[in-house]
Parts: C-alpha cells; sequence; structure tokens
C-alpha cells in the first residue's frame, strides 16, 4: 500500500514540475501571427541595440484587422546621421502578416534638412 501512495505521489509531483507544453506552443503560434513579429523578423536585432527607439503601430480596424502600418524610428550614434525611420505597410494573408512595402528614411545631423527625414543619404 505504501509503494502505491509513494508512486501515485511522485508522479504528481512530477506532473506537478513539468511545463505545460500546449501553452508555450500556442504562445509562440501567437507571437509568430502579428504584425510586429513580421517587422521583428525583418529587424531581429532591433532590440538588441541600445539607442533611443520609437515604434507606432496602427490597424485598419480594432477587430479582425487585415492591414498594419508600423513605424520604427530609431536613433543612431553617427555623425552624420541622427535617427532612421522604417515604414512598414503590411496585409494578413489568413493567419501570417506579411510585409508588402518597405520605405526607409534619414534626419540628418547636418546639411541643409536637419529638421525632417528624408529618402536621400546624409551627407
Amino acid at each position: 500500500m505504501n509503494k502505491i501512495w509513494m508512486a501515485l505521489g511522485c508522479s504528481l509531483f512530477l506532473a506537478a514540475c513539468s511545463p505545460p507544453i500546449a501553452q508555450s506552443q500556442q504562445q509562440a503560434a501567437v507571437q509568430k501571427s502579428t504584425a510586429m513579429h513580421a517587422v521583428l523578423s525583418d529587424q531581429p536585432n532591433l532590440f538588441h541595440d541600445e539607442t533611443n527607439l520609437k515604434i507606432n503601430q496602427q490597424f485598419n480596424s480594432a477587430e479582425n484587422p487585415t492591414d498594419a502600418e508600423i513605424t520604427v524610428e530609431q536613433a543612431q550614434l553617427d555623425d552624420s546621421v541622427m535617427a532612421i525611420r522604417t515604414e512598414y505597410e503590411l496585409k494578413r494573408d489568413q493567419d501570417v502578416w506579411k510585409i508588402v512595402n518597405k520605405k526607409q528614411s534619414y534626419q540628418c545631423a547636418r546639411g541643409e534638412n536637419t529638421e525632417k527625414f528624408q529618402f536621400e543619404l546624409c551627407p
């Protein structure tokens, strides 16, 4: 009888210690289906760099969106470029967000235009 209680106790202990695999797989699937995940796939080191970062994300609707615009503005430690802005247009294809357009612009630290972002490279 003691062996049965010991085996039952051990199995309950092991079941309590094991991580919920189904939940972590579900979270991974949710993360991979976001518009931000598509941007992070394009810029995998975005959060690894120690710079100021602005991210703006807008969807075409609050429920079940199909279009998104994400703007990433990242400060630069450069003497000619103050910041780089990357603008993404995304569309959802079933459960997967895909980048359909990407534009990059620069805010120059010197030259005639230092206030606004421009598509030409900085001098």
